[in-house]
């Protein structure tokens, strides 16, 4: 917390000024507001220039911090969103996922880019993930485990980086794809059975903990979810999970990241690094899952849609919708949305794997 006096309210007036404006964005753009709105609270609240006050509210903040660190937070959120997931695009369209999979080379790649930039090894990743299909959580959880005074930035760029996605998904689509290839129109999706829908999640589950086990706290909390919603027989829990809890955890973790958002932490050239790796991360990924597609169809009887491929990055269905209004912009008639929520599922999948990769390979010790 800033010190009492002019510097202290100066700052405190800058960081309330960015607050108002990352709520004013939530609410008018729809970005997230259960997340931001909260982390912009935080924001305000730990950027207090009124040191008497901290012993008021320190016990609340610290009992979030306390949640967050010790990785309560993220897991729960995934599970809450698996919960709520139909997986069965992705099941009905498995060449996304191989697509969607490709992703986490994407990652690594930026987080090479993170090093000669000078942020150190789980930091640099933790900053690709920023853009990662999970909306940040991933990253986020690693910051719980690893650098705990990266998680503000790592918030506000995931944040910044889903409002921004609409605005650099058509430029992107335009330069890296042919107005021929945006206009391939792809197969109805086809009828997907309940228990594949079943057999997809259990089996998530098992080969999660059996390729990635360092994943299970992530990717391995989604697919619980996705079992509950599955098996078919707590729907009442699995509601409950993707309602009311979900939201009420999502609205805590953006507490708990608002409350890290301290004025040295965001006005930093830290920040400017981990937006600028979020930003590459975003072309770099896009055009990595474009140029598959585009290689695939080369060999493929039924062509992909190139325009599904950045859908990876986005928290399914948005990222899935922007693909269907651009789609829609070069042919009126074409139907994209349940080719992209496919890939945008198995770009969620893609987030949190990389997470537990990560985790295996730059957190033992």
């Amino acid at each position: 917390m800033p010190d009492a006096g002019i510097p202290g309210f100066a700052i405190w007036l800058v960081m309330t000024a960015l607050a108002l404006g990352i709520i004013y964005a939530a609410i008018a753009n729809r970005i997230h507001p259960g997340f931001l709105i909260p982390l912009a609270v935080g924001m305000i609240l730990v950027n207090m220039p009124a040191p008497g006050l901290k012993a008021e509210y320190a016990p609340f903040v610290d009992a979030l911090q306390y949640l967050w660190s010790h990785g309560i937070y993220p897991p729960l959120v995934l599970l809450c969103l698996g919960a709520g997931l139909d997986l069965s695009y992705l099941i009905a369209h498995p060449r996304q996922l191989v697509v969607g999979l490709l992703a986490p080379f994407g990652f690594m790649a930026v987080m090479l880019l993170g090093w000669l930039i000078d942020l150190p090894g789980m930091e640099a990743g933790i900053g690709s993930l920023a853009a990662g299909g999970d909306g940040g959580v991933s990253a986020i959880f690693l910051c719980g485990r690893f650098a705990q005074d990266l998680v503000g930035p790592v918030g506000l760029t995931a944040a910044l980086l889903a409002g921004l996605l609409p605005v650099l998904l058509p430029p992107l689509a335009q330069i890296f794809t042919t107005r021929q290839e945006r206009m391939i129109r792809m197969p109805p999706t086809r009828k997907v059975a309940k228990r594949e829908n079943l057999l997809f999640a259990a089996a998530g589950l098992v080969l999660t903990s059996l390729l990635v086990p360092a994943a299970m706290m992530l990717t391995g909390m989604l697919f619980l979810g996705n079992l509950l919603k599955e098996s078919g027989v707590v729907e009442r829990l699995a509601r409950t999970f993707t309602n009311r809890l979900g939201d009420i955890l999502v609205a805590l973790l953006g507490l708990a990241v608002g409350a890290r958002c301290q004025a040295a932490n965001i006005l930093s050239l830290t920040f400017l690094k981990v937006i600028f790796l979020g930003l590459v991360t975003v072309v770099l990924v896009s055009l990595l899952s474009i140029m598959a597609i585009k290689v695939a169809n080369l060999f493929c009887t039924q062509k992909i849609n190139p325009l599904v491929g950045p859908a990876v990055l986005g928290l399914p269905p948005h990222a899935a919708q922007l693909v269907q209004v651009e789609g829609r912009r070069e042919d009126p008639h074409n139907t994209l949305f349940p080719h992209a929520l496919a890939s945008s599922q198995a770009g969620l999948l893609a987030a949190t794997l990389t997470a537990g990769i990560l985790w295996s390979i730059l957190g033992v010790g």
